[in-house]
């Protein structure tokens, strides 16, 4: 990020009508970018948003973070970058759940109504907190305690998870949606969620076919979205891939 493109980046508290108007529209004249490590990590739901959305982005990484952490909101990676060509107005949001709803609500990834948008949060939130117990309670655990957290992890919070989130799919219908017949942000977050625990070998054997239809048959579903299916299989993608194995690889070790 150059000191142009901070100078021109706004973050406010005050409400301001050029701000609103800019942060309600859908033109095609918007271009996002997303500052954030080379990694999926709490920017992988805001990139497979930005992918559906059909919308202009980009990934952007840091390259020299002591510097920028002081330019940026709050001090904190991932950052959105919202700019609006015409005007050269850019809007920066920090914080990846502020982010995520923020694209879910200009995107209509928020269901029809306030329920809807309100059920679509409790299971969006639910994965939310699943992956936190998972980065915070293994990922980040003392070497000395790793293995007992995963065991703990793999044996109680996936377990909860999925039959909580299995009985909601079958009220559902096991359309491969939570709420209604429409994608969602809960979709989304889920699908990422569900692939890096399969992706554990400690995890094999609790998902399948006959034990998970309802969450395998929501990864379909999301998988059938081409603009998705075009996101998981770029040379972007991988890329990242690639470089979020190496680093799971130094944080399981």
């Amino acid at each position: 990020m150059t000191s142009t493109q901070a100078t021109k980046s706004t973050f406010t508290t005050r409400t301001n009508l050029a701000l609103a108007a800019a942060a309600a529209a859908t033109t095609s004249d918007i271009k996002y970018r997303v500052l954030y490590l080379k990694l999926h990590g709490v920017a992988a739901t805001t990139r497979a948003i930005l992918a559906i959305s059909g919308a202009e982005w980009e990934s952007i990484y840091p390259t020299d973070w002591a510097v920028q952490k002081k330019q940026v909101p709050l001090g904190v990676m991932p950052v959105l970058y919202e700019t609006h060509q015409e005007s050269g107005l850019t809007l920066e949001i920090p914080e990846s759940e502020a982010i995520e709803r923020y694209l879910a609500r200009k995107f209509l990834l928020f269901g029809q109504d306030l329920w809807e948008e309100t059920a679509i949060n409790v299971f969006y939130s639910s994965s939310n907190a699943v992956m936190a117990h998972y980065v915070t309670k293994v990922l980040l655990a003392f070497p000395d305690t790793k293995s007992r957290e995963l065991e703990k992890f793999v044996t109680k919070e996936v377990p909860a998870w999925i039959e909580q989130h299995e009985k909601w799919l079958g009220r559902n219908g096991l359309n491969g949606h939570y709420v209604g017949d429409q994608l969602s942000i809960a979709d989304i977050r889920s699908v990422i969620c569900l692939d890096r625990y399969i992706s554990l070998p400690e995890c094999k054997g609790l998902f399948s076919d006959e034990k998970t239809p309802g969450l395998f048959k929501l990864k379909s579903t999301l998988e059938q979205n081409e603009r998705y299916w075009a996101w998981i299989h770029s040379q972007d993608f991988e890329d990242i891939n690639v470089s979020t194995r190496q680093r799971l690889a130094v944080l399981s070790g």
